[in-house]
């Protein structure tokens, strides 16, 4: 349902033959406006009764001036648009204004049509505002309705297929066994696609808790891979590992970075076709070449990135069709998927490479791809060493 419209006005000003006026005025409109003669009266107005589409608040006023108590309204979320009014302006202080959250700026003496294009214009930018807030919580319920409707009851799924698979209800033939994993693949791919909403909206929101710790690179890529050696074999894929030799440590979050991992591989066996080859690799970069890796510019770099001395680069590649030069620089966006496709596809979100940018990001990493037409893609992290 839309948001209403309301008429009522506070009008904020020391000078009361001004707010008397500007409020005869308005009503003649058909506003409702209630009059504050300082900043700390209209603090108490407003948090007190938060139905105030508009605010007109004037800058030089005693104890309370107008610019504090725009500040301190924006930290009480006050929903009510801020018109700021002063009879000694300039473009500094409107600048500073709109800076701190006011929705308009307007030097005394006004017209009487001014100030109420100025409010219309207001009411109106205040009501959209309100109504994407709106979207914006409709939203996040979807996506805790995701979690918690969609999510525990695939659980459950798994868990009765699985049940089945093993034979406790009766004896299962080969094939029906591989019917079966079949099915718990499909409901473990909508878990995880779940799971990547869930964490892009945290990172989004600054609320997704890491906890990086030193491991063995090789360790955990070959853990990881392992888990999806079933699969590949299934799709007639050869998955295999080149790790580097080295006793490499990076700091991560294990299970952010196994679903880093089992995202890239999973896109890997979506895109290659049977009879391909998809390559998990790690190799040492010492800092003064890892500016020769090739690191698009459109990859977001933190200053000092190349401080440490050393790097461990991995790549997962595979032999599929590849991806188009124009979609390289965007595939790591939500909702982004590869138009060119190999025909084996199981469909996706486009959620999983948008988490792993934010993912890789947040253990002061980078990410990439590459991509060589009709031969396959590389997708290239790199992660400073421990």
């Amino acid at each position: 349902m839309s948001l209403q419209m309301t008429n009522k006005i506070l009008i904020v000003d020391d000078e009361m033959d001004t707010c008397l006026a500007l409020s005869i005025y308005l009503q003649s409109e058909g506003f409702t406006c209630s009059l504050a003669a300082d900043g700390s009266m209209a603090m108490q107005m407003l948090l007190k009764e938060r139905d105030f589409s508009v605010v007109l608040l004037d800058i030089c006023m005693p104890q309370l001036d107008g610019i504090t108590a725009l500040k301190l309204l924006q930290e009480a979320n006050c929903d009510a648009a801020v018109i700021m009014m002063s009879g000694q302006g300039s473009e500094e202080l409107a600048v500073e204004c709109m800076r701190n959250g006011a929705e308009d700026y307007i030097s005394k003496p006004f017209s009487p049509e001014d100030i109420l294009q100025r409010i219309e214009r207001a009411r109106l930018n205040r009501l959209a505002r309100l109504d994407k807030l709106r979207l914006e919580q409709e939203k996040e319920d979807f996506i805790l309705m995701l979690s918690h409707d969609m999510k525990n009851p695939l659980t459950a799924v798994i868990g009765s297929i699985d049940i089945v698979r093993e034979g406790c209800l009766g004896a299962v033939n080969p094939e029906q066994k591989e019917y079966l994993l079949a099915a718990i693949d499909s409901c473990n791919e909508v878990v995880t696609m779940i799971d990547n909403l869930l964490d892009i909206r945290k990172f989004e929101a600054g609320k997704m808790q890491m906890i990086p710790q030193p491991y063995l690179a090789t360790e955990l890529l070959g853990k990881v891979t392992g888990q999806f050696a079933r699969v590949a074999r299934h799709d007639g894929i050869a998955l295999s590992v080149n790790l580097s030799p080295d006793d490499d440590m990076i700091a991560v979050d294990r299970h952010s970075f196994n679903r880093i991992l089992g995202n890239l591989l999973g896109n890997a066996l979506k895109f290659t076709p049977e009879g391909g080859e998809i390559t998990v690799s790690s190799a040492q970069v010492f800092g003064h070449d890892a500016h020769t890796l090739g690191i698009p510019p459109s990859v977001t770099i933190a200053p000092l990135f190349f401080t440490p001395g050393r790097f461990i680069r991995i790549a997962v590649s595979d032999t599929g069709n590849g991806i188009p030069e124009d979609e390289l620089n965007h595939i790591f966006e939500r909702f982004t998927q590869v138009a060119k496709k190999s025909g084996r596809e199981k469909g996706g979100a486009g959620m999983g490479l948008a988490y792993c940018r934010l993912a890789v990001e947040s253990f002061h990493g980078v990410i990439w791809a590459e991509s060589r037409a009709e031969q396959g893609s590389d997708f290239i992290m790199l992660f400073p060493c421990e």
